[in-house]
């Protein structure tokens, strides 16, 4: 796998991986995060201050670290493999900044919110994993078809 197809990989993977987080962070479970967390003014910005951009590169810079990880490190090839290692990993990083937070402040109002955040970072991370890995199978397959022509 050359650094050009990990790229690629890398964008498209973001792009599922911000719709997928969209879908659950903020359709299923904005509402309930919002009314569970602290709402400190200013903390949050509004909607004319908010950054498209900088949510993106957060989605690239996960994405890059999944694929960096399931391609070149493990070099997943199965679909249901990539969707748990991206789980673990999306879960892992979530419990840690998670707990973070509710030992020391008090974003979260109750653990229930907390432990639903870490579960759909699980999903969502295990999504963007499983995207990856057929994305990574696709163009190897692509590439296999074009050499042996």
């Amino acid at each position: 796998m050359n650094t050009k197809k990990a790229i690629i990989i890398s964008i498209l993977g973001s792009i599922i991986y911000l719709v997928f987080g969209w879908l659950f962070f903020d359709l299923l479970l904005g509402e309930y995060t919002n009314t569970h967390t602290t709402n400190i003014e200013g903390f949050k910005k509004s909607e004319a201050e908010f950054s498209f951009l900088f949510l993106y590169i957060s989605c690239f810079a996960y994405s890059v670290l999944i694929t960096y990880i399931l391609v070149f490190l493990t070099k997943t090839q199965c679909l249901l493999q990539g969707f748990l290692r991206a789980s673990i990993i999306g879960a892992l990083i979530a419990i840690m900044t998670d707990t973070y937070w509710y030992g020391s402040s008090n974003f979260y109002n109750n653990i229930i919110v907390m432990i639903m955040d870490i579960l759909a970072a699980a999903i969502t991370v295990g999504v963007l994993g499983l995207s990856i890995v057929w994305l990574y199978m696709k163009l190897n397959k692509h590439h296999e078809a074009g050499t042996k022509q």
